[in-house]
């Protein structure tokens, strides 16, 4: 990719990558920017993706604020409360219901059986788990083919739209082992964009045993902690 290509599609408000069509509902705002190189100034107007503060109640306790895309907040809070930890399975969800930027999940436990209330303010990249007592280590005898994952990767990059039009979003998607893509999800945050990913795979009821997560994002330990848990 050239070091200019933002400033080559700053004119193609309606047109971009592959001629696409520009998403009127989709997250991201006309900036206008000024480019510097050297002595050179140049004005530009580009698209820059937009996230909101998230709030994700359950059983009517404020559980967690994350900062996301104001888009997939379903998924976002099944993914979570299910890599966290937090439930343990999918069907412990009775409901999720999202009223502007608040998500309402109500679980079938009662709050004697859940471990975590803890409310911490998160970019996605930090989880409410304090320490590796509990985990359980995982082990799996799926084998994938290389080309399995090298086509998953390009289907990162294929149905990554917002990624392409701002550069400003990180990808993630579940692939079973003969490559079928399960879900596929984005978001500024890494961490929200695998659990929007795991979410939507969960609330459609697939079984994760025999998947993979394929994700742009880095896997430092704060990451993989609480995510490998659901998806290997």
């Amino acid at each position: 990719m050239k070091d200019n290509w933002h400033a080559e599609r700053a004119d193609k408000w309606t047109s971009y990558w592959k001629d696409e069509a520009h998403d009127p509902s989709a997250p991201y705002l006309l900036t206008k920017c000024l480019e510097i190189s050297g002595e050179e100034r140049k004005e530009l107007e580009l698209d820059v993706v937009e996230e909101e503060s998230i709030k994700i109640m359950l059983d009517g306790r404020h559980l967690v604020t994350l900062l996301a895309l104001p888009r997939e907040l379903r998924e976002l809070a099944a993914g979570f409360l299910i890599c966290e930890g937090v439930l343990k399975k999918i069907e412990d969800i009775r409901s999720i219901t999202v009223q502007e930027d608040i998500v309402f999940c109500q679980s079938s436990l009662d709050n004697s059986e859940l471990e975590l209330w803890t409310e911490v303010r998160s970019s996605g990249c930090i989880g409410i788990k304090s320490s590796w007592e509990g985990i359980e280590s995982i082990t799996s005898k799926v084998k994938m083919k290389k080309e399995v994952l090298l086509n998953a990767i390009e289907q990162i990059k294929e149905q990554g739209k917002i990624w392409r039009r701002t550069g400003g979003t990180h990808s993630s998607l579940i692939c079973t082992s003969e490559g079928e893509i399960v879900s596929f999800c984005e978001d500024i945050s890494r961490a929200c964009s695998v659990d929007k990913a795991a979410g939507a795979a969960l609330l459609s009821g697939r079984d994760l045993s025999n998947c993979a997560l394929v994700t742009t994002g880095r896997l430092s330990g704060g990451f993989d902690f609480y995510h490998d848990r659901i998806l290997v």
